[in-house]
């Protein structure tokens, strides 16, 4: 049951790391995992938490209305009561997302013209991933047994955190990378060494996790401009967040990459991030790495693939760095390894995975792959 002082939200998340993004939601609420995320219930300004420290959200929608359907008719009465002035100031637009699949509805023009004739304002269809045209962009959806409709709390996905202004080939998601880390059971008392780093994602989301740093502390989002929204409110709750931080990462963050330009971009994302004297970056070779003074930790890397590798064949020799690595100087230490070919990576190192598993990359198969240190 939701109280009055109660609001509901929903965290979309990646193909995969629905149960890690619901473990991490527990810190603000009462999680529940439904298609494509989780549902969250909590304090007044949950969704406002959720944007500012969901490390694995790609999004997060503000539930205005929730009910089950029960004929037409109830359903465009609830929609008509929806308070979209809370979100919407007067005269602005709205841009809809809807799926509608009940018996009765109207097409998808006719239903925008009964909104905006009941909301007192335009209501246009959203255009795919554009989220810079000005307006309020809700969501709706009304099937069989369930509907709700939503704002759009974060605006532009929550991935993009405002640090990584320059990226390689194939880069990885922010919240992937997060969510690689929390799969792989890494903690930030225990060394990290990405020998792959490229443009640095996975090692300056891993020291924003260990200082503590809120992952959306350095961006704005679309409840800002809600006139529900408590501008002062929301200022302390960003401030507060902030002041959590830690000063240094309590266990060495290191990353190695071949390409000296990959490097660079790594370094200006990390300083833009302000976690650059977290991390330490060396120009090596994976074959050729010996993580001196650190006895044990864990390996980390996003294994190059498609556009990253150029050819199949390629890939015999990486696996092959890799693997040589964790027998020499490596040896002792875990490893986490994201791959889109599961199956040949646990043969290049001669043994099965203790745990495997299925994600999605911008929109290709991939699997992460724990394997346990070997003595």
């Amino acid at each position: 049951m939701v109280t009055s002082f109660e609001q509901v939200c929903f965290a979309a998340a990646t193909r995969g790391l629905e149960p890690t993004l619901a473990e991490e939601a527990r810190m603000l609420g009462r999680s529940t995992l439904v298609p494509g995320g989780v549902e969250v219930t909590g304090r007044i300004g949950v969704h406002e938490e959720a944007c500012l420290r969901l490390r694995t959200a790609n999004r997060v929608l503000l539930r205005l209305a929730q009910f089950r359907p029960s004929g037409w008719a109830g359903v465009a009465a609830e929609l008509a009561r929806a308070d979209v002035d809370a979100v919407a100031a007067e005269g602005e637009p709205v841009w809809l997302e809807s799926t509608v699949r009940y018996p009765g509805a109207p097409a998808a023009p006719t239903l925008r013209t009964f909104l905006a004739h009941a909301w007192a304002r335009p209501v246009h269809a959203a255009a795919g991933e554009d989220r810079a045209s000005p307006g309020t962009r809700l969501v709706l959806r009304v099937v069989e047994g369930a509907a709700n409709l939503s704002a759009d709390a974060s605006g532009e996905l929550l991935y993009r955190r405002g640090w990584r202004q320059e990226v390689g080939r194939a880069p990885m998601r922010e919240t992937l990378a997060a969510g690689v880390l929390a799969l792989s059971g890494w903690r930030p008392e225990e060394p990290l060494w990405d020998p792959m780093c490229g443009s640095g994602t996975l090692l300056i989301e891993a020291a924003l996790s260990a200082r503590n740093m809120p992952p959306g502390g350095e961006r704005s989002f679309a409840f800002e401009r809600w006139p529900m929204t408590d501008s002062v409110a929301w200022k302390a709750r960003r401030a507060r967040a902030l002041h959590e931080g830690r000063p240094t990462a309590p266990a060495p963050i290191r990353g190695s990459d071949v390409n000296a330009g990959a490097l660079g971009t790594a370094r200006r994302n990390a300083r833009r991030a302000r976690v650059l004297d977290s991390l330490v970056l060396v120009r090596a070779d994976v074959r050729t790495l010996v993580p001196d003074g650190v006895p044990k930790g864990l390996l980390v890397a996003n294994l190059p693939y498609g556009k990253r590798v150029g050819s199949r064949a390629g890939m015999d020799t990486v696996f092959a760095g890799v693997a040589e690595a964790l027998r020499t100087g490596f040896r002792g230490w875990g490893a986490a390894l994201l791959t889109d070919e599961p199956a040949r990576l646990q043969r290049a190192l001669g043994r099965a995975a203790d745990s495997e598993h299925a994600l999605s990359n911008g929109g290709l198969s991939v699997a992460l792959l724990r394997f346990s240190p070997v003595p």
